[in-house]
């Protein structure tokens, strides 16, 4: 995902690793670590997207998660800053089935 930079992206993964914090604010948000098959990323919902989605993030195991990609501030690596998050959807190949078959 480091390609997509500044980019809003979407993103399917395990929930491995989830953290909830307080901002500065007061206010909640929440750290997750989402896994697949190409690797491992950390994401953050922060106070209204956690107060939005944040039941998601509980009941489903696996999440589906549109994000804009943001730079570490050292420049060696990136997180997702999510905009929502929910269970992921099923989508229509062409010429072939979500499974692959």
């Amino acid at each position: 995902m480091a390609e997509h930079i500044g980019e809003t992206v979407v993103a399917c993964g395990l929930v491995v690793e989830q953290r909830t914090h307080h901002q500065i604010t007061g206010e909640p948000m929440k750290f997750l670590t989402l896994a697949d098959w190409t690797g491992i990323v950390e994401t953050e919902l922060f106070a209204q997207t956690y107060k939005n989605y944040g039941l998601a993030t509980v009941r489903y195991p696996v999440l589906e998660v549109t994000a804009m990609v943001e730079p570490f501030e050292n420049g060696r690596g990136f997180s997702l800053r999510v905009m929502r998050a929910g269970k992921p959807r099923l989508i229509e190949l062409k010429g072939r089935d979500a499974r692959g078959a």
